[in-house]
């Protein structure tokens, strides 16, 4: 059989219906994670978007608190 391999974006709300498609027609149709996911492979599935974002903030510095000791990171988390 010819096939071809394609990606679309389409929106998650029509997601379900283009499965339903997919099985009539005979496709193969798998979800795709974010060019950005992590994988985690405690759990087996890659890390949700709160979490990415979580991340995101952490590289660049967005609540972050800098100490220079030990005694400073207690004094900081005291607060």
């Amino acid at each position: 059989m010819n096939t071809i391999t394609c990606n679309i974006g389409i929106p998650k709300a029509d997601f379900p219906f283009m499965q339903e498609l997919a099985k009539r027609m005979g496709w193969t149709l798998t979800e795709a994670a974010p060019a950005d996911a992590l994988f985690d492979p405690e759990s087996g599935s890659y890390l949700n978007a709160e979490t990415m974002q979580a991340i995101r903030d952490v590289e660049a510095g967005h609540g972050v608190k800098r100490v220079k000791n030990i005694d400073e990171l207690f004094a900081v988390l005291a607060v």
